[in-house]
């Protein structure tokens, strides 16, 4: 399936990718009851219970979590992800809530999306920045968060920026970005909360 079928079988979420998953040892915690869910139809019962994170495995089986860990099992080769079968010991998984532009199965971050944002090269809004350019969305997310940072933002040509300071709309908002592509936009930001 091409990203943008990944998108149109759910309604709101971001799609994060095609993993392993064990029947003894499940990523997710909670099973929705049942067999022969839609991607819709598991995207709604997982937020409507409030859950982060969905999963759509074999023949419709829907799973829900808050837990990060969903490839705790490595990645899988091949998922239907919209099909009646997803494929054995492999699952589907898509983050509920807004997706970031640009981001649509293509590396996204699975922290939640905060919004596209002004920033200023002599005044930033983000201080700590993370060594180098073409840092993926996902791989600054990672590198904020081993740095113990609240927030992630991925701006011109991959450039990454941290903070523990809420005041990532310092500058105020803007439109435009291209969350994971290879230029966010000039003096724009896409922020997430890790």
């Amino acid at each position: 399936s091409n990203n943008r079928d990944l998108q149109s079988c759910v309604a709101s979420s971001s799609y994060l990718g095609c993993f392993r998953d064990r029947n003894n040892n499940r990523a997710m915690s909670y099973e929705v009851d049942g067999r022969s869910h839609s991607a819709l139809e598991c995207e709604s019962a997982c937020v409507d219970m409030g859950y982060a994170y969905f999963a759509r495995e074999w023949r419709g089986q829907c799973f829900c979590s808050n837990d990060s860990d969903y490839d705790k099992h490595g990645e899988a080769e091949y998922c239907d992800c919209c099909g009646d079968n997803v494929g054995g010991n492999s699952m589907c998984v898509w983050k509920t809530g807004e997706t970031a532009p640009g981001c649509d199965g293509n590396g996204a971050p699975s922290a939640p999306y905060l919004g596209c944002y002004k920033n200023r090269n002599k005044d930033r809004a983000l201080p700590y920045q993370v060594k180098g350019r073409n840092h993926s969305a996902k791989d600054c997310e990672d590198a904020c968060r081993e740095m113990g940072m609240k927030y992630a933002a991925r701006e011109w040509r991959g450039q990454c920026f941290c903070s523990n300071d809420g005041d990532f709309n310092l500058h105020g908002s803007a439109s435009g970005c291209n969350c994971c592509g290879s230029n966010v936009g000039s003096r724009k930001m896409c922020v997430w909360q890790v």
